[in-house]
């Protein structure tokens, strides 16, 4: 509304005043009357009785009531202000799942220029699979058959194409999988659990990545927080420690070996055969020592670093393994960590007084 002001140079100026400020908030509705209230207030000033003209009591009195619109209306575009704020900063923040596992539904598949991503779905046992996907009107589109398929996990690949043929518009489109086992169709539940990797963005909607596939975070059903990895041990926090082992190891370098020899416990003096590997696992050697060379208790048997031919055996790690008659020769399993070798830039814990060697993929506790 115009607002036209002649004779008096005060209320043009106040009327050039309102028309600037009355610019800025052309866009907004003007439902509180302010213009209403200035025009009238102008037209009273110009129209007066000049033989009883207002006092200045109740001008001042209508400017304030003025102020006061002004103030409501000012604290009514504060309050709008802080409402947007409010439902802003109340959105989902996608970036606190990062680093969380998360359980969610894996329903929607994102068209962008006719190129579609792919679904997901996990089956539990041997089943013919139908696949439907839907428009955001809940209509279907497109019916996808893979056929059977065995136990395990399933990406969902499809054209972006309707039963026409046409390629669809883009935007996001549910889908739904059916699973026959054998006694009919029925809807399988598809949902991914993992670690969020990251996000990434399809039309404009934030999508957590877990294992590869986008979830829309809306979809998520449960959340939680890892459970810290524990950090593998350096060969030096065993320094100390009685560890328990698995395997049983020499390592040859030129004509030494480490190690005070192989020892094994027996019950009884018995037949004993000692076999040489190396480290395909192909018998290099083999030790026959009969009963009478045995002694009951801790027997130590001395290898040469000899092939089946007498041959020297090359540089490296050899494993071996003790059989007796009975089938009760004890070799150690256990130990002190005394220190620590190199082998082919290979780290080896060295146990015991005896210096054996044990391997780190090979302990199998720490006491």
């Amino acid at each position: 509304m115009a607002i036209e002001a002649t004779g008096n140079s005060s209320l043009q100026k106040l009327a050039s005043t309102y028309k600037a400020t009355d610019k800025e908030t052309e866009e907004k509705e003007d439902y509180l009357g302010r213009e209403d209230f200035l025009t009238m207030l102008v037209a009273q000033l110009q129209n007066q009785d000049p033989l009883n003209p207002m006092e200045g009591s109740d001008f001042s009195a209508q400017l304030a009531q003025f102020s006061q619109l002004e103030q409501l209306v000012n604290l009514n575009d504060g309050m709008e202000k802080m409402t947007a704020a409010f439902e802003e900063s109340s959105q989902i923040d996608v970036t606190g799942y990062v680093g969380k596992e998360v359980t969610g539904r894996v329903d929607t598949i994102e068209v962008t220029s006719g190129a579609a991503t792919s679904g997901y779905y996990e089956l539990t046992e041997t089943s013919d699979i139908m696949v439907t996907i839907y428009n955001e009107e809940g209509n279907p589109i497109q019916t996808l058959y893979p056929g059977q398929k065995g136990p395990g996990e399933y990406s969902i690949e499809w054209d972006g194409k309707d039963y026409q043929g046409n390629v669809v518009e883009d935007g996001a489109y549910t889908y739904d999988v059916m699973a026959n086992s054998g006694d009919g169709f029925a809807s399988l539940s598809t949902t991914k659990t993992g670690t969020v990797d990251g996000i990434i963005y399809q039309g404009g909607q934030p999508y957590l990545m877990v294992d590869g596939l986008p979830i829309n975070p809306e979809s998520i059903v449960s959340v939680s927080t890892p459970e810290p990895k524990e950090t593998p041990m350096s060969p030096l926090d065993y320094l100390g420690q009685n560890i328990s082992y698995s395997d049983h190891i020499l390592a040859v370098d030129g004509e030494n070996i480490t190690g005070e020899g192989i020892r094994f416990e027996l019950e009884t003096q018995e037949n004993t055969v000692i076999q040489i590997f190396d480290a395909d696992g192909n018998e290099v050697n083999r030790l026959e020592i009969p009963a009478e060379s045995t002694v009951t208790g801790e027997n130590v048997v001395q290898w040469e670093g000899t092939d089946s031919a007498g041959n020297s055996v090359s540089d490296g790690i050899y494993s071996y393994a003790v059989a007796s008659d009975s089938g009760q020769a004890q070799l150690a399993d256990s130990g002190e960590v005394t220190g620590i070798k190199y082998i082919n830039d290979t780290q080896y814990l060295v146990v015991g007084d005896h210096g054996d060697i044990v391997s780190l993929s090979s302990i199998t506790g720490v006491n």
